[in-house]
């Protein structure tokens, strides 16, 4: 009887511990042993919370890059009996026994690899993307209920950026719904030098709102219009029409990433929506972020209005993040800024006591101002796997001059670590189609001068940058081409191409052309 004591009890306690194991397949990836995920109150507090770490950047391109690869044996996606027609109308739910869900929820080996990648692979990541889930979701689900959006179409933005406002892809898609400067101008977001609205999470979740919806409205069902959303909606389209199917398990035509994202987008919807059925316990969620919306009526610092507002300048950095350069951008008048809900009266009474030339800080000599002073230089420290073009996206500068900036020979030219200067000012949003420099007071717009007395950037090999040739923009219309272009504005073809760098006829839908004089 002794002797059965002990066994007993080790059998009651690997029994216990094979219950309280999440449900996994067979066939996942082997964990990955990571160091323990900080609290929230060391690491996840709000002014700091949007920083995505060096390993959260590595596994948010690893989400995008890793596909499923089916074992030798496995057999096609098979669809419960009534599910196609199911999948097929409009607001098809299905509700777990104790969770609902407002997008159609199928389980099969493709999600069931991706909830074990989630919670085996990634661990260390999607437990800090769930905790900053608390701060956003709210709001998020707030915003798709109100524009008649299923609420979990929300968890795009967690597979896409880890609801940081700081992602930046190597394609050079931005902010927490990765927007391409392109798609996001398309949907009304501004995008120059010195604001970046993807990066806005309310300007941001309503482009990405009114895209949603137009991918719906042409392509049928939420998970065709998720697979659009990556994939884009003409590829997406066109293997529908081809494969003669609504059905997106069944599309033959669509790249392997576009294949992956709905398996992605279900498993972890599923697992945000019960993430201790799947291991993660105790997730010390953010507390959700909540904000007012006041506007300044001349140009000023993000340190001024902290103080108007008394609250750390951590905190409005956090709430403003869409403002590139701490101020907001000189000669507008009564730009909106967000402060932290219930300190408008603060604020108020606080930021109009101050007289105006104490609202900005005295400009440094190698500070942009409206009027005329050099710009900033901006350098940027490459990371492993990624390109010339993609750096040059995500800063809206033309990759050839990035490149001559540099005295880059070539993509091959780029290494780990290298830092890069960015070619800016002007020049560079007029080169890539960026807002003109707004009006000023006196109703002029605000011309950069030369760059006398700039800072001197750290990279020594960099070199000036000759001005671009005078130049229009053209932004491309649905069915216009090359030739179509060059006949409006009177500019050869071959002119069109060397000014933009394009080989062949091809060009997009939204791109941005320059047009030479």
């Amino acid at each position: 009887m002794s002797r059965l004591v002990p066994a007993m009890t080790a059998a009651l306690f690997l029994a216990a511990c094979a219950a309280s194991k999440p449900p996994v397949s067979s066939y996942g990836p082997p964990p990955r042993v990571t160091e323990p995920t900080p609290t929230a109150s060391e690491e996840f507090a709000l002014i700091v919370g949007d920083a995505l770490t060096e390993q959260e950047r590595q596994d948010l391109a690893t989400i995008r890059t890793t596909v499923y690869t089916p074992p030798p044996n496995a057999s096609p996606p098979q669809l419960d009996e009534g599910l196609e027609e199911l999948l097929a109308q409009e607001g098809a739910v299905l509700i777990h026994e104790k969770v609902g869900y407002d997008i159609p929820i199928v389980l099969n080996d493709r999600v069931e690899w991706w909830i074990d990648y989630f919670s085996y692979r990634l661990r260390d990541s999607f437990e800090r993307y769930l905790i900053r889930s608390g701060a956003w979701m709210p709001y998020l689900k707030t915003r798709l209920r109100e524009a008649g959006l299923p609420e979990d179409m929300a968890y795009l933005a967690l597979i896409e950026s880890g609801f940081s406002t700081q992602a930046v892809s190597h394609a050079g898609a931005v902010g927490p719904w990765q927007f391409m400067p392109y798609t996001g101008r398309e949907y009304g977001l501004r995008i120059d030098r010195w604001v970046d609205e993807r990066r806005d999470y309310e300007k941001a979740t309503q482009a990405a709102i009114a895209y949603l919806s137009d991918l719906h409205a042409m392509l049928g069902s939420w998970y065709l219009a998720a697979a659009g959303y990556n994939g884009g909606q003409g590829r997406v389209g066109r293997s529908m029409m081809r494969d003669n199917t609504i059905n997106f398990w069944e599309l033959t035509g669509i790249h392997d990433e576009t294949r992956n994202y709905v398996p992605k987008l279900i498993a972890a919807t599923l697992i945000a929506k019960e993430p201790e059925r799947y291991g993660f316990y105790g997730v010390p969620y953010l507390d959700p972020v909540e904000w007012e919306t006041v506007t300044v009526p001349t140009s000023s610092d993000l340190s001024v209005i902290a103080a108007a507002a008394e609250v750390p300048v951590e905190t409005i950095r956090a709430l403003n993040p869409h403002l590139l350069r701490g101020r907001t951008p000189p000669g507008e008048l009564n730009f909106p800024v967000h402060i932290p809900a219930g300190q408008v009266d603060e604020f108020t009474e606080n930021y109009y006591a101050m007289p105006p030339i104490a609202r900005v800080d005295e400009p440094r000599a190698d500070e942009p101002v409206a009027g005329g002073a050099a710009e900033e230089p901006v350098e940027h420290l490459v990371r492993s796997g990624e390109t010339v073009v993609g750096i040059a996206s995500a800063y809206g500068v033309d990759p050839r001059r990035l490149m001559e900036a540099n005295d880059l020979r070539s993509e091959e030219s780029l290494e780990d670590g290298m830092v890069l200067r960015i070619p800016g000012g002007a020049e560079a949003s007029e080169m890539m189609g960026f807002p003109e420099q707004p009006a000023t007071a006196t109703g002029t717009a605000a011309q950069p001068a030369a760059a006398a007395g700039a800072a001197e950037p750290t990279l020594a090999r960099a070199r000036e940058v000759e001005a671009p040739r005078a130049s229009r923009t053209h932004r491309v219309k649905r069915g216009e081409t090359l030739m179509a272009i060059s006949r409006t504005y009177g500019v050869p073809v071959d002119a069109i191409r060397r000014e933009n760098g394009i080989r062949g006829d091809r060009i997009l839908v939204g791109q941005v052309l320059r047009i030479p004089e």
